[in-house]
């Protein structure tokens, strides 16, 4: 059985909240995560495009979802 593993990072801002996710992604197979902060978002989606990791994005009132996809 997998589990899907969320980070909620609202609240952290960058650069912190992107080292958390990013550390999230590599160490705990994480898949999904919440964030609420603009640049984190960008850092975040412009390091799964240079890794090449697919993923959706959604926006759910000021929060942005993140769903890696397998």
């Amino acid at each position: 059985m997998n589990s899907v593993y969320q980070f909620d990072a609202r609240g952290l801002t960058c650069p912190l909240a992107f080292v958390l996710v990013k550390q999230q992604l590599l160490k705990k197979s994480t898949k999904s995560f919440v964030l609420d902060d603009d640049i984190t978002l960008k850092n975040f989606v412009s390091y799964l495009k240079s890794e090449n990791i697919s993923f959706e994005q959604s926006v759910q009132g000021s929060d942005f979802n993140v769903e890696i996809l397998d």
